[in-house]
C-alpha cells in the first residue's frame, strides 16, 4: 500500500527531528525527504511547530493506546509490566522514533514546552493509573505509594535505557527487577 503524502511528511519529520532536533530541522528538509513541495507541508500543517506537536504528542498517545490495547488481559501484574517493557524493546522504525522523541521532549532535551507540559500531564495520569492497578495488591497507602514510585521508576528507567541508550536488556534482568518489587 502506498503511503499518503501526509504520512510521508510525518515519517520524514520524525526522522529529521530525531537526528537534528527541532531547530536543526527545516520544513525544506522535510519536504525534500517526503518528495513533496514546501506548500504541501503547509497544506497539512500550519507550522513546523504544529507538525512537531502532532508527532511528539498525538502520535505518541496513539502509540501508547495501541500498545496498551495489545496487553494480554488476565495475566499477573508482573507479567503485564514485563510484557509492557518487552513491547518497548520490540518497537522498531517509526514507532521507536516517535517514542524516543517523546522521551527527549519529556526530559527537556528537545524543544517544545507546550508539548512537554502535555507529556508531563500524561505522565501524572499514567502514575495514577498505575497506582489504581497496584491498589488491588497493596492496601496500605504508604506501601502503595512506595511500590508505585519504584515500579513506575523502573519501567521508565528500562524504557529510557532501551530506547535512548539502545541497550539490549536481557529478559531475565527485567523479570528479576519486577520479581523483587512485586514479591
Amino acid at each position: 500500500m502506498e503511503m499518503s503524502t501526509k504520512e510521508a511528511i510525518k515519517r520524514v519529520a520524525i526522522e529529521q527531528f530525531g537526528k537534528k532536533g527541532f531547530h536543526g530541522t527545516s520544513v525544506r528538509d522535510i519536504a525534500k525527504g517526503a518528495d513533496c513541495s514546501i506548500p504541501m507541508v503547509y497544506y497539512y500543517y500550519n507550522s513546523k511547530k504544529e507538525l512537531f506537536d502532532e508527532i511528539v504528542y498525538k502520535e505518541f498517545i496513539r502509540l501508547i493506546e495501541r500498545l496498551n490495547s495489545e496487553v494480554e488481559r488476565g495475566s499477573s501484574l508482573q507479567d503485564v509490566y514485563f510484557n509492557a517493557i518487552r513491547q518497548r524493546k520490540n518497537l522498531g522504525g517509526y514507532d521507536r522514533s516517535v517514542y524516543r522523541l517523546a522521551i527527549k521532549v519529556w526530559l527537556g532535551y528537545e524543544e517544545g514546552q507546550e508539548v512537554r507540559h502535555k507529556l508531563m500531564e500524561w505522565e501524572r495520569e499514567r502514575y495514577e493509573r498505575n497506582r489504581k492497578i497496584l491498589s488491588k495488591l497493596y492496601q496500605d497507602p504508604e506501601k502503595l505509594d512506595a511500590v508505585t514510585d519504584i515500579l513506575v521508576g523502573i519501567v521508565q528507567n528500562f524504557t529510557e535505557r532501551i530506547l535512548l541508550l539502545e541497550e539490549d536488556l536481557p529478559d531475565e534482568k527485567i523479570r528479576g527487577a519486577l520479581e523483587h518489587i512485586m514479591a
